[in-house]
């Protein structure tokens, strides 16, 4: 039984639902499979789906945050289930290119998203994601990598988790439009130690992103655009000092077809003020204006 996308997909639906089918027959399928093989993976997501049906939920299967970051995302990190959490998605789902789904040949990166998502719906789980929260040393959460706010609840339990470390900025991407806007019309008080920045490719229309930008938590928009594939060849679309940026940035401008400020793929080194590199999605300072990344 190879696990395809689509296999992935039904596993992944069923376990966040507490059922374990499909599951099951992975790891029979692959019997011989190690801790890391898709057999291992969705062993731990089993055992884990188990403990939160019998409430006896001590600990997570794989680990909640993304703590060492790599050379593009230095950053403390979350993730979910990439689609199934992603109520706002539009394209990027519809038509594959969701940068998400490469990460799914990893078991282990697909094992975290699903547990991950698993913990949202749990009360206890909940408590593991806060009590991690709450331990964290880092002046910097990036709230999500893959996945998204799935619904008003789990919106509001991150954004009361946030109020709680006033020491954190956080910020992130999201598509999850019609689910900030209800807590915003409830009267929400959001917390001031968050940025939100509007992802390209919502389902929403004009309308729904235009009430969005009046929110207080919304730095702006970031959008993806296409760029010839040479630019992802060699790389240009990583760093604003790799070798054909400048050519890169160029035409992320043009085909934008706006006034933009391009990212250079590197979220620890994208500005400098005052000759310290900062991160442009998270700055107040880039408050109002619409940040472009060539589609990859």
């Amino acid at each position: 039984m190879k696990v395809t996308k689509a296999i992935a997909l039904k596993a992944a639906r069923e376990l966040i639902a507490g059922e374990t089918q499909t599951a099951r027959r992975i790891v029979a399928a692959h019997p011989t499979g190690g801790v890391q093989s898709w057999a291992g993976v969705f062993k731990k997501l089993i055992a884990q789906a188990e403990a939160i049906e019998s409430r006896t939920l001590s600990r997570a299967s794989f680990s909640i945050w993304a703590k060492r970051g790599n050379s593009k995302l230095p950053f403390v990190s979350f993730s979910s289930m990439a689609i199934l959490d992603c109520p706002g998605a539009g394209e990027c789902s519809t038509k594959g290119w969701c940068y998400s789904l490469k990460a799914w040949r990893n078991p282990n990166a697909l094992g975290r998203q699903v547990s991950n998502s698993m913990l949202l719906r749990s009360p206890a789980g909940r408590d593991l994601i806060a009590r991690e929260f709450a331990q964290l040393i880092t002046e910097t959460v990036r709230l999500y990598v893959d996945g998204d706010f799935d619904s008003k609840e789990t919106l509001t339990f991150w954004m009361d988790l946030i109020k709680t470390r006033p020491d954190i900025q956080v910020y992130g991407y999201s598509k999850s439009w019609v689910e900030f806007i209800a807590l915003h019309l409830s009267g929400y008080a959001w917390p001031a130690n968050y940025l939100l920045n509007l992802s390209g490719g919502s389902r929403f229309g004009e309308g729904v992103r235009v009430a969005m930008e009046s929110l207080p938590v919304v730095r702006g928009e970031f959008l993806a655009v296409p760029v010839d594939r040479q630019h992802l060849k060699n790389h240009s679309y990583q760093s604003r000092h790799n070798a054909g940026f400048r050519d890169y940035a160029k035409q992320v401008r043009e085909n934008a077809g706006r006034k933009i400020f391009v990212c250079s793929g590197d979220c620890g080194d994208c500005l400098t003020i005052a000759g310290k590199n900062q991160h442009a999605c998270g700055s107040e300072l880039m408050r109002g204006k619409a940040i472009a990344i060539g589609t990859h």
